[in-house]
Formats: C-alpha cells, structure tokens, sequence
C-alpha cells in the first residue's frame, strides 16, 4: 500500500469518526477507540497481576530456602549424633570380653606348669578385679545411653518435620509459577490486540476490529480462569503449610511438657488451681 492509499485511509477513519452513519461499511472509530481503552486496562492488569505472582513466587521460594536450611541443620545434628552413638558403642568394653581376659588371666602358668602360689594367685585376683572395675568405669551409663537414644530420636523426628515443612511450600511455588505464566500470556493477547485495533483503526476494517475484539475476549478469558485457578491452588497450598506449621509448634509445645511437666490446671475463671497440701495427723 503506498502513502497517498495509506493517507486515504487515515482520512476516510476520521470522516467515519464525524459521520458514523454514512452507511459505507467503514469500521467506527469511537468503538474501536473503546476497545483500544479497554485493551489497554486489561494489559495494565495483566502486567500487575505478573509482577505479583513473580514477588509472590520469590517470597515462597526465600521461605522454602530456609526451611531447607532448618532441615540440613537438623539433619546434620541427627548424623553427628548417630556418629557419636555408635564411637561409644565401639569403644565400650563388652562383658564377654572382660571375662575372656579375666580367664586368660587366671589361665596363665608358669614354663614349668608349677601351680601358681597363694601370692601369684591374690595378684592375679587383684588385677582380674582392676580391669573388671575398669571396664566398669569405661562402660557408658546406662542413663546417658538411654538420653543418647531420646535425642537421637527426637533428632531424627525434627528433621523429618523440617523436610516436611518445607516441601509444604512445592504447592504454592507451583500455583505461582504457573499463575504468572498465564497471566503473560493474557498480557500477550492485550498487546496483539492493541496492535490490531491500531491498524483497524488506521485501515478502517471491521473485519480487523473483530480480532481485537476476540484477542480482548480471549485476554479477558485468560484473567478469569487463571484468577480462579490460582485462588483455589493457593487455598489448598496455603492449608497444608499451615498443618504444617501447626504440627511443628504441637511438636515444640509437646517437648517443653516433656521437660517442665504439664501446665498446672486452670479454673472456671482462667486463674491456676492452687496445689492442696494435706497434712497428715
């Protein structure tokens, strides 16, 4: 099309725009200026609706990254731990072992096979009894073995709820992620549709008016369903970080009533039951 065809057009729009009702076919130029406007809220919309998800995506991003960390923390408490355990099983005397050494002990006789006297037979005595006493000394405490296990187990539970608190956040990373995905594409359609409508405006064809007015629809379509879609994957996301979290202050709460015995109980009033003492006669 050459300048003076391009410049006819332009000129016949805005004849069209004085007279819309000439009855020569032309497309209206206030409508079309209507759906340029409209367009244009949508692409607005479209693009605060992008950058929200993206903020929205990093923010949970960010809290699942510390959740990982609390997880290898306590993964890394958990290993050392077992580590430990099982350098203080290894190194602990066993009973049967003792008592090979105490009857290799007595055992032993002279070249000759002489019977041992009564002073080599007391001084093997004594010192069968100073390793029994020390392979006692060196045996753990059955209590601290018993505290090993208890932290060795709380250890392991701790880092399982920390694995599971963070991947309560895979579900909202997911909604965001592909929210803001949609939400491009709607603002795709916006800005073609602009376009179109520039050109139909300067062309003065219904027929390209129509596509913008379906890439508007199709704009408009796009924001609703992803609106919805969002909301109901985001309630679902948001409900089992929250279980989540709830699990983990249960599990806290549960600990300190473990360590400082239960919480005294409470009256009609909210005010603690005092303690009764009884006397007796």
């Amino acid at each position: 099309m050459s300048l003076h065809e391009l410049a006819e057009k332009i000129e016949h729009a805005h004849h069209s725009s004085q007279h819309p009702g000439d009855g020569h076919g032309g497309a209206p130029s206030k409508q079309i200026g209507i759906t340029m406007a409209l367009l244009g809220v949508l692409l607005a919309f479209s693009a605060a609706m992008v950058g929200s998800q993206r903020t929205e995506l990093i923010k949970s991003m960010v809290l699942q990254s510390s959740k990982w960390g609390l997880y290898q923390a306590e993964t890394t408490k958990f290993r050392v731990l077992e580590a430990d355990f099982e350098l203080l099983k290894s190194i602990s005397p066993k009973k049967d072992e003792v008592a090979k050494v105490e009857d290799t002990l007595r055992a032993k006789r002279r070249s000759s096979g002489v019977k041992d006297d009564e002073d080599t037979a007391e001084l093997k005595d004594l010192i069968a009894s100073a390793t029994e006493d020390m392979a006692d000394l060196l045996t753990p405490d059955p209590t601290e073995l018993t505290r090993f296990r208890k932290m060795s187990r709380e250890f392991e539970r701790d880092m399982h709820e920390a694995k599971e608190d963070a991947d309560a956040y895979d579900l909202s990373i997911e909604a965001h992620q592909e929210a803001a995905e949609r939400y491009e594409w709607a603002q795709l359609a916006a800005e073609i549709g602009i376009v179109i409508a520039s050109i139909a405006l300067l062309l003065g064809s219904r027929k390209v008016w129509s596509v913008s007015i379906v890439l508007a629809v199709v704009c408009t379509s796009a924001l609703t369903v992803t609106y919805v879609r969002t909301a109901h994957a985001l309630s679902i996301a948001d409900k089992k970080i929250e279980d989540a979290s709830k699990n983990v202050q249960q599990l806290e709460h549960d600990d300190e009533e473990e360590e400082n015995g239960p919480a005294p109980a409470a009256s009609a009033t909210g005010a603690p039951i005092p303690a009764v003492s009884v006397q007796k006669k």
